[in-house]
C-alpha cells in the first residue's frame, strides 16, 4: 500500500459547548482553523487524498461526500454561513451515528478499491467521548485508523474502558501546532512518535468478519450476457485463467461464469475460488482482477477446493465418506444458494426436499443429487463417498 493514497473522513463536533468564548473567537471556529491548517498541509504532502466533511449535534449532517477537490472543502468551512452554523445540545447516541455515518462512507471505498489508507479524524472539546463497543469492532474490523483531537482548559482525561488514547490540548496554539503535525503524523510514527494522537483498540480476534459484510457477491449473468457465453465468443473468456474452459473443473463460463457486480469482468466460479485461495487473508474474499472490487465466493466452493485436493493426496484407507444431509427451509432463508451440480439457485420452499454436502457444506437439488449419484456415488464438490 502506497503512503501518498489517503482517505479522510473528518468529523467535527458542532454542541452547544463548541460555542464558549475561551478559545478566541470560540471553540467552534477554532476547530474550523485547526482544521484548514490540517487539510492544506495533508494536500500538500500527499499525491492523492481524499476527504469528507460531518457534522453532529442532535442530528448528523454529511456536509461533503468523499472528494478529490481538497479546495472546496476548504472554500467550504472558510463561508460565513459555515462559521454561523447553529450549536445545538447533543443526544447520547450522536456520536456513535456519526461515527457510522463516517464508516460507511470509507466502507464504500474499501469495497470498490485497495491501496488506500482510511483514517477518521474527530474534533471536539469533549475528552470524556464514549465510543460503543460495537463502533470499535467494526473500525477494527474494517481496519480504519481513527484519530481524536480533542481541545478546552479542561486536562485531559484517558477513558480507559474503551482503551483509548488521545491527543489533548488546553492553548489554541497547541492546538493549531497539534493539527499541522497530525498531517505529517505516519512519517513521524517511524521516528518513535507513536503517543500521539492515534485512537489505540486491543487488536483481539473478532469472530465477526466485517470485510465480509461489505463485500460485493459476485452476479449471475443476464440472458443476453448468458447467449454471449454460449456462443463461446474469442472475447469471452474467465479473466483469471484466460479460457472458456475452466482448468480446474473443465466447467465452461456458460455454466460456471459470474461476473464482477461492479466492472462485469466474467470469471469462472471455481477460478474465482482458487484465486481468492492464493490472493486474500480473509478465507473467501477476494479483489477482482480488473477493478479490484471486494468479492467474496461462496465458501463451499473453496471447501470443495481445498478437500478435493486432500481427498486426491488421501491413501485408500484415508478415504473420506460424506452425507447428503436434507437442508432445512429455515436455515437458508433469505440467502441465495446455489446447487453445484447446476449452478442454479436453490429456491426455499417446503414442498420438495434439497440436499447439503456434510463435508463441504455444497448445496444440490434433489434431481441434481440424483444425476449425480448415478454418474459416480461422490459429492461433485469435494469429492467424498457418498453413503
Amino acid at each position: 500500500m502506497e503512503e501518498n493514497l489517503e482517505n479522510w473522513v473528518i468529523l467535527v463536533d458542532c454542541t452547544k459547548s463548541m460555542g464558549k468564548e475561551d478559545f478566541q473567537p470560540n471553540r467552534f471556529q477554532t476547530a474550523l482553523s485547526g482544521l484548514k491548517l490540517f487539510i492544506k498541509e495533508k494536500f500538500k504532502t500527499l499525491q492523492q487524498v481524499k476527504a469528507s466533511l460531518i457534522t453532529y449535534n442532535k442530528r448528523v449532517s454529511v456536509i461533503s461526500e468523499l472528494t478529490e477537490d481538497i479546495p472546496s472543502i476548504i472554500e467550504l468551512i472558510s463561508t460565513k454561513k459555515f462559521k454561523k452554523l447553529n450549536l445545538l445540545s447533543s443526544s447520547s447516541d450522536m456520536l456513535d451515528n456519526a461515527l457510522n455515518n463516517a464508516i460507511d462512507i470509507l466502507a464504500q471505498q474499501i469495497q470498490i478499491i485497495s491501496g488506500f489508507k482510511n483514517s477518521i479524524l474527530l474534533i471536539s472539546d469533549d475528552c470524556n467521548l464514549e465510543i460503543s463497543e460495537k463502533i470499535q469492532d467494526r473500525i477494527v474490523g474494517l481496519k480504519i485508523s481513527i484519530h481524536i483531537i480533542t481541545f478546552s482548559l479542561e486536562k485531559n482525561i484517558i477513558n480507559k474502558k474503551n482503551n483509548i488514547k488521545s491527543q489533548h490540548f488546553t492553548t489554541k496554539q497547541e492546538f493549531l501546532e497539534g493539527m499541522k503535525k497530525l498531517a505529517y503524523f505516519d512519517k513521524k510514527l517511524k521516528n518513535n512518535a507513536q503517543n500521539f494522537s492515534e485512537l489505540m483498540f486491543e487488536h483481539r480476534k473478532k469472530d465477526h468478519n466485517f470485510m465480509e459484510e461489505i463485500a460485493l457477491n459476485l452476479r449471475y449473468p443476464t440472458h443476453e450476457e448468458l447467449l454471449k457465453f454460449k456462443k463461446k465468443s474469442s472475447k469471452m473468456q474467465c479473466q483469471i485463467c484466460f479460457n472458456y474452459i475452466s482448468p480446474i473443473k473443465n466447467y465452461s463460463l456458460y455454466k460456471t461464469g459470474r461476473l464482477c457486480s461492479h466492472c462485469g469482468t466474467p470469471m469462472h466460479l471455481h477460478c474465482a475460488g482458487s484465486w481468492a485461495l492464493k490472493s486474500s487473508e480473509h478465507k473467501n474474499l477476494f479483489r477482482c482482477p480488473y477493478c479490484y472490487s471486494l468479492l467474496k465466493i461462496p465458501v463451499a466452493i473453496l471447501n470443495g477446493l481445498n478437500k478435493k485436493i486432500h481427498n486426491e493426496e488421501a491413501t485408500e484407507t484415508q478415504k473420506r465418506y460424506v452425507k447428503m444431509i436434507v437442508i432445512n427451509p429455515e436455515k437458508i432463508k433469505q440467502k441465495t444458494k446455489d446447487c453445484l451440480y447446476c449452478f442454479k439457485p436453490i429456491k426455499i420452499t417446503h414442498s420438495h426436499k434439497d440436499f447439503q454436502c456434510s463435508n463441504c457444506k455444497a448445496y444440490f437439488h434433489k434431481k441434481c443429487l440424483e444425476e449425480m449419484y448415478k454418474v459416480d456415488k461422490k459429492c461433485l464438490n469435494c469429492g467424498g463417498q457418498i453413503v
